[in-house]
């Protein structure tokens, strides 16, 4: 099974939106400076690039999440830089959907489009070859995270 996601339209539009905001917040940070704009230049430029590595890093990218015997394979593209994550489902410890609980491993990865919402997450706690706890966030579809769970599942039940 293989899935595909990348961002649309409406990801487009709130990329727009809250680049207009903070193209409006800075503009005021930058008048309450009064002489010394360039200050407030400075800190726009930087408040800039932080947003475009949000942006690139989630809008931009393209996530394949793919699973083929008993393997989960989670694939990030920007442009021709790939980032993947690879794990066995025996070595998944807890699946969690819609929250990031307390004790989940940090860091983790974060191959998700989402910035800011949660609720459609899958938060994958493993544990990788070198058995170092793990995390990892992805958005899977319904019927991708009910055959996640149920690998893992049947693996527990299998021991």
């Amino acid at each position: 099974m293989k899935e595909e996601l990348t961002a649309g339209g409406r990801e487009f539009l709130y990329a727009l939106l809250w680049a207009a905001g903070l193209y409006f917040i800075c503009g005021v940070m930058m008048s309450l400076f009064g002489s010394y704009a360039f200050i407030g230049g400075i800190i726009s430029v930087i408040v800039f690039c932080i947003y475009g590595f949000f942006i690139l890093t989630h809008y931009t990218s393209r996530f394949t999440y793919s699973i083929k015997n008993k393997r989960l394979r989670i694939n990030r593209m920007i442009g021709k830089r790939n980032k993947e994550v690879e794990l066995n489902c025996t070595d998944i410890e807890g699946l969690y959907y819609g929250y990031k609980p307390s004790d989940f491993p940090k860091p983790c990865q974060s191959m998700r489009k989402s910035i800011i919402t949660k609720k459609h997450s899958l938060y994958i706690a493993y544990k990788n070859k070198e058995g170092e706890r793990c995390g990892v966030v992805i958005e899977p579809s319904d019927k991708l995270r009910k055959k996640i769970t149920l690998l893992k599942d049947k693996v527990v039940n299998d021991d």
